[in-house]
């Protein structure tokens, strides 16, 4: 049970969150995000903005109505397992499929691990996202209309089935990645994504995790509320363990 007197504040406070701008890298296809002025201090009395953006934008949280036809809305998943005890793990040196093997050696490596649910991964992201001055080779306030990824997407880092049913199996609550999927990018069927959604592990992408080290950190990630989506925007925070 989750305990907020437990939580290590006295720690530095990591933001590992992708802002939104209209030149936050989209999976290619989805809606582009836009934010306009609706109303101004000048003329209005006070500033509003238009926001237009999919639900999958920036750091995000997918919900299992995202691909399984009866599966929960992003309004309805439990937030106890979205904050707790995470281990980062640094697979930015491969590329291609995570595996079981790999995830498990890697996992036992580090110590300290008892009490961990969170399973967050750090790879070479098929993205660049970088003061929000240029984004996978566009300018900021450019289009992201027609965005190439920066690796092919058979490099870049990904669970295969194997990898997604051992982290069922090792009773993690969620995983993250800073990628735009747990999937392979050219992935049909998406096996990762219906293994851990079909099992109510929560699937956090699109991280920042460049200033990020591995090792053992408090995490928190809280999507939008909105009512019957397949997914939303978080905000997403790690404390590193004093």
């Amino acid at each position: 049970m989750f305990n907020p007197k437990k939580i290590p504040f006295r720690g530095e406070i990591i933001d590992i969150t992708v802002p939104i701008s209209p030149s936050t890298p989209i999976f290619p296809g989805d809606p582009e995000p836009s934010i306009e002025s609706a109303f101004t201090i000048e003329k209005d009395g006070c500033a509003v903005s238009r926001l237009i953006l999919g639900s999958h934008t920036g750091t995000h949280v997918d919900a299992p109505s995202h691909i399984l036809k009866d599966g929960l809305a992003v309004d309805d998943l439990n937030l106890e397992n979205l904050i707790g005890q995470a281990v980062v793990l640094d697979f930015s040196f491969r590329n291609g499929a995570l595996t079981d093997y790999i995830l498990d050696k890697a996992y036992n490596h580090l110590k300290n691990t008892d009490h961990v649910s969170i399973l967050l991964l750090k790879t070479k992201p098929s993205f660049h996202y970088e003061n929000n001055s240029r984004v996978s080779g566009l300018q900021a306030g450019e289009s992201n209309k027609g965005i190439e990824f920066e690796e092919p997407p058979e490099n870049s880092v990904y669970l295969d089935s194997g990898a997604a049913e051992w982290i069922v199996r090792n009773g993690f609550k969620t995983v993250g990645i800073d990628s735009f999927s747990v999937d392979n990018l050219s992935s049909e069927n998406l096996s990762a994504h219906h293994i851990l959604l079909s099992n109510n592990v929560n699937i956090v992408e699109c991280l920042d995790m460049s200033s990020v080290e591995a090792g053992i950190y408090f995490f928190l990630c809280l999507p939008l509320k909105i009512e019957g989506c397949d997914g939303a925007p978080a905000r997403a925070l790690l404390i590193p363990y004093s």
